[in-house]
């Protein structure tokens, strides 16, 4: 199976809308892990994403988590002066704490207006390895995507192999006849940071 990138033709409607030109500073929506029981490998690669996103001088949009391979995000965009909003609902505080160098701080009631936010905000989305909740997230946004909701780009950072078993479930699908063809084509899949990024400007504004 060949992961290549479409758009679907943009919609007026939903939170496909709003679209950066690829000339333009990206608010780059990541999703990922909170976990600290993670590899440093998986930290470390983060982290230079982070760096990569500073240095093009994007915004990253996250869910402001201080740990795990958010935290590493965080960390490696504010090491390079980026800006950083971190979107969270005031009960997570309690399992997770709060990333505390963001640009900007959105708190919010749950957890749908917390995702509502972060994929209005987006002009492009990464999602680097992660949990349940990320899986979530991803599922969601190539979900959105094959409807026509939005056509903005999609990365998936694939560290270390991370996302070879999920890819190959989808391509099983895909075979099966479960899932539809094109979500094969409606997102990327990267390897390393610089990679990411040159595919999301490539793409953004198309």
């Amino acid at each position: 199976m060949l992961w290549a990138c479409y758009c679907p033709k943009r919609q007026k409607k939903g939170f496909g809308a709003r679209f950066a030109s690829r000339d333009e500073v990206m608010k780059i929506t990541l999703y990922g892990a909170a976990s600290e029981k993670i590899d440093k490998a998986y930290k470390d690669a983060v982290y230079e994403l982070g760096k990569e996103i500073a240095k093009r001088d994007h915004t990253m949009v996250f869910g402001a988590g201080a740990s795990g391979l958010m935290g590493a995000a965080a960390r490696g965009v504010n090491s390079g002066g980026g800006k950083i909003v971190g979107v969270t609902p005031h009960f997570m505080h309690d399992f997770e704490p709060v990333y505390e160098n963001c640009t900007q701080l959105i708190d919010t009631e749950t957890m749908s207006e917390r995702k509502n936010i972060m994929e209005e905000m987006a002009d492009a989305f990464i999602i680097v390895p992660g949990g349940i909740g990320t899986f979530d997230e991803f599922f969601q946004i190539i979900t959105l995507k094959t409807l026509g909701r939005h056509d903005k780009p999609i990365v998936l950072f694939n560290v270390n192999g991370f996302w070879d078993n999920i890819l190959s479930v989808i391509g099983s699908d895909i075979f099966k006849g479960f899932i539809n063809i094109n979500v094969a084509s409606c997102f990327c899949v990267c390897e390393s940071a610089k990679t990411a990024i040159d595919t999301l400007e490539g793409l953004v504004g198309k």
